[in-house]
C-alpha cells in the first residue's frame, strides 16, 4: 500500500521544500507580532511527546514572571474562529469549544492565557494587542512560518529514525529532513530508554543545532470528582484498568507500570477521541477485575466536555487521571537559558 502512495509522498516533499524556499526568499510574509515567540513544534504527526514540554516552558515563563500565552489551531474542536480558550483569569471554554489540549494547559495553569485559532497570526494578535500578553507559546508551530519566532524548537521521538519515516501520506513524517536546519533546538522526547536513534544522531551531526533529552515521570494521580490526589506510592495494590486517546497509548501503558502501578488490563482509542456511550460499554467490559479507571489528563479534559459521559463513568467505577512531569534529562541549563535569552528578546543562535 505504501509503495502505491510514495508517488504522492515526493510531490508533497516537493511542495514543501518550494513553501519552505518561499520562506525563506521573503515571498511568503512572516509577521512580527511584538513579542517574543517560542515555537514548539515536530517533524512528525502526533504522539511525540510535545505537550509536556510546552507545559514546562509555560511554568518557566510564569516563575519568571512573564505574561505568557499559549497560541495553537485547538485541533478537533468543534468551534470555528479564534477562540479565547482562558484570558489568564477565567476558564471560557471546554475541550468541545477549544480543543482538549489547550483547555488542558489553561486548567493547569490558571494564570496563563490561552488563545486557538486557525488563522494563528490573528490568535497571537488577539493576545498580545487584547490580552497583554508579552510572550507567546506557539503550540505545534514547526510548519507554521507565519509568525516570526524568538526560539524555535522541534521535538523528535527519541525511539524512532525520523531519517527512516517515510513523508505524508506514505508516512508520518510532515516535511524534508533539511527543515530541521530552522530549529534552534532539537528536543529528543521520550528519552528514559534511548538517546536517539543512530540515523538521528548522524543526521543533527551534519545539520548542528543544540539538542536536549526529557522524558517523563507520573508526578501525581488526581481523583475525578474531588480534590483528592495521590502519589503513586499511595496508588499501589490498586488494581487499574487503563484507557486513553492519545498518539501514544503504548508509552502511557508502560509509564504507568514502571511507575509502580498494578495495570491489569488497557484499552486505547484514537488521538484525540470523542467519547460515545458505545466506547463506554467496552470499557466497563475490559474493566472487570479492577477497582478503578485510569485515564491520560487530555482524556479526562475530553470528557468534561461531555458531562453525562464522565458521571456515567464516575457512578459505574472510580475514575482518575494521571498528571505527568517532564524531566530535562541532558542540557536542562542549555535549555533553560535559551528561553531567558528569548524572554529578553534575543533571537537563538
Amino acid at each position: 500500500m505504501k509503495l502505491l502512495v510514495l508517488p504522492f509522498s515526493w510531490l508533497y516533499a516537493l511542495i514543501m521544500v518550494c513553501r519552505n524556499k518561499a520562506f525563506d526568499m521573503g515571498v511568503l510574509k512572516v509577521e512580527d507580532v511584538g513579542v517574543p515567540v517560542i515555537s514548539v513544534g515536530n517533524m512528525t504527526m502526533g504522539g511525540t511527546g510535545k505537550t509536556p514540554l510546552v507545559e514546562y516552558i509555560v511554568r518557566l515563563c510564569l516563575a519568571r514572571g512573564r505574561k505568557v500565552a499559549v497560541v495553537s489551531r485547538g485541533y478537533r474542536r468543534e468551534s470555528r474562529g479564534t477562540v479565547v480558550v482562558s484570558d489568564g483569569k477565567i476558564l471560557l471554554a471546554n475541550a468541545l469549544q477549544g480543543g482538549d489540549e489547550p483547555v488542558q494547559i489553561a486548567k493547569k495553569f490558571p494564570g496563563a492565557i490561552v488563545v486557538v485559532g486557525g488563522r494563528r497570526v490573528e490568535a497571537a494578535r488577539k493576545a498580545v494587542t487584547e490580552l497583554k500578553a508579552d510572550v507567546i507559546v506557539l503550540d505545534d508551530g514547526f510548519q507554521h512560518r507565519y509568525i516570526k519566532r524568538t526560539l524555535d524548537i522541534v521535538v523528535l521521538d527519541s525511539r524512532k529514525d525520523v531519517c527512516t519515516i517515510p513523508m505524508i501520506p506514505a508516512g508520518e513524517r510532515r516535511e524534508p529532513l533539511s527543515g530541521i536546519e530552522r530549529a534552534h533546538l532539537v528536543a529528543f522526547s521520550k528519552s528514559q530508554r534511548t538517546a536517539g536513534g543512530v540515523g538521528s544522531r548522524w543526521m543533527l551531526n551534519i545539520l548542528g543545532g543544540s539538542r536536549i533529552h526529557f522524558g517523563y515521570s507520573l508526578d501525581r494521580i488526581l481523583r475525578a470528582g474531588s480534590d483528592k490526589r495521590f502519589s503513586p506510592m499511595e496508588m499501589k495494590g490498586t488494581r487499574l484498568f487503563l484507557f486513553s486517546g492519545i498518539g501514544d497509548h503504548a508509552g502511557f501503558v508502560d509509564l504507568m507500570a514502571r511507575s509502580g502501578l498494578d495495570v491489569i488490563g488497557d484499552m486505547r482509542f484514537p488521538d484525540h477521541h470523542a467519547y460515545t456511550k458505545a466506547d463506554l460499554q467496552r470499557i466497563f467490559e475490559g474493566l472487570r477485575g479492577a477497582d478503578a479507571l485510569l485515564t491520560t489528563e487530555k482524556d479526562f479534559v475530553r470528557l468534561t466536555g461531555t458531562s453525562d459521559l464522565l458521571e456515567e463513568i464516575m457512578q459505574h467505577c472510580p475514575l482518575h487521571y494521571a498528571g505527568i512531569a517532564v524531566d530535562i534529562l541532558q542540557n536542562k541549563r542549555e535549555i533553560d537559558s535559551m528561553i531567558d535569552r528569548c524572554l529578553t528578546g534575543k533571537v537563538a543562535s
